[in-house]
């Protein structure tokens, strides 16, 4: 018999996109609890904050941080890194901003104050964001023309650049995806197990995540004119998080799994 597993971005699919809201989704949490269906935090966040997040949340599992580029299994105590060292990707805009000027800041160019004004967080919570292992999240300040460039060198690197719902992502040749393959193959795929896979998202860096899983959930966010609408056979919920993601679980799971999730 197959397992169910869930795995979430968590701003603005999970979490409030502004207030980073959460209370809605106690009660859906209990009843997956209940029912043994697990829920790993997917997202751009680092591991330090998906931590504090989990226990907040009272998860277990693995945490898979900063889109891909790294992730904490439960029975290790050191993360293991899928992405580009962070110090690595740092030097190297550091050093093209002075040789070809481009227009960007980033959280390695900021103050806990600086970074709590562009994300609404708390103060203990932006220096969580600031703990950074395989990504360093930018503003572009610069033209189109400029940011298409800087695409173009990026990728001659090795890297890649991601949109986020807030900031774009500078980070090596990984994705959401990525991380959840290694974990399914861990914990599943090769011990004989087979799973069917559930993943709610609301940004382009969810895309990979949510083509990857079996019962993909497009959470509808108010910041985007249109909803993601490039995952076949994906879900679409009709309230923004964190009601649409109790209404995209409940959705799924009733539909598939029956009304009692057993």
């Amino acid at each position: 018999m197959s397992k169910w597993i869930i795995f979430t971005d968590l701003d603005g699919t999970l979490l409030g996109h502004d207030d980073y809201a959460y209370e809605p989704i106690l009660p859906m949490l209990e009843r997956l609890r209940q029912a043994q269906i697990p829920v790993v935090l997917n997202s751009s966040k680092t591991l330090a904050e998906l931590k504090q997040w989990q226990q907040r949340l009272k998860l277990e599992g693995p945490v898979i941080g900063e889109n891909g580029g790294v992730i904490l299994p439960p029975d290790m105590s050191q993360p293991l890194l899928i992405g580009e060292p962070y110090a690595a990707i740092r030097s190297l805009l550091e050093f093209w901003r002075s040789k070809h000027g481009w227009q960007f800041e980033g959280f390695g160019d900021w103050s806990v104050s600086e970074v709590m004004n562009h994300t609404h967080l708390s103060e203990g919570e932006a220096v969580l964001s600031m703990e950074r292992a395989v990504s360093e999240p930018i503003l572009w300040q610069d033209s189109p023309a400029a940011l298409e460039a800087f695409e173009a060198a990026l990728n001659r690197e090795g890297l890649q650049l991601q949109k986020g719902g807030r900031f774009y992502h500078v980070m090596g040749r990984h994705d959401k995806a990525d991380a959840m393959h290694f974990w399914l193959n861990r914990a599943y795929y090769s011990n004989g197990q087979s799973c069917q896979v559930v993943a709610l998202g609301d940004g382009e860096n969810d895309l990979s995540m949510l083509r990857y899983a079996d019962y993909p959930v497009v959470v509808a966010n108010p910041s985007r004119s249109q909803p993601l609408v490039d995952v076949e056979k994906a879900m679409i919920t009709t309230q923004p998080a964190p009601q649409g993601w109790v209404e995209g679980v409940n959705t799924v799971m009733a539909n598939f799994k029956g009304e009692g999730y057993e």
